[in-house]
């Protein structure tokens, strides 16, 4: 598993690999807030995610949620992979349609504050 930041002048990307789930939660979150410390573009980058839990969806919502209350964009770069594809059907949601929906809530100002 693995959790790799990279940023530059106008956009950082957030690598994910392997399983995304509770046990590496806290590094993720650290990720997420160094990103949005940067107020730029997030991308972020599953191709090679193996399984991403509840608990890791909701730290990306979250992220979203606080990017477009910045004024910031938090995009899914390059392709979901199946797994996670197949995990997200299995409950009725699709992972790009997840991202809009946090980012149209916030646009609407619907929804609870992000801590």
């Amino acid at each position: 598993m693995g959790i790799a930041l990279s940023q530059t002048d106008d956009s950082s990307l957030i690598r994910l690999e392997g399983a995304v789930d509770i046990s590496v939660a806290a590094e993720l979150k650290a990720v997420l807030l160094r990103a949005i410390a940067k107020g730029n573009t997030i991308r972020i980058s599953a191709d090679a995610v193996s399984e991403l839990d509840v608990t890791a969806f909701q730290l990306l919502w979250a992220a979203c949620r606080e990017a477009k209350r910045s004024g910031m964009n938090l995009v899914l770069a390059g392709e979901t992979p199946e797994p996670v594809e197949k995990a997200l059907s299995e409950v009725g949601l699709d992972a790009r349609a997840l991202f809009a929906c946090a980012c149209e809530a916030v646009a609407e100002g619907a929804g609870p504050e992000v801590p």
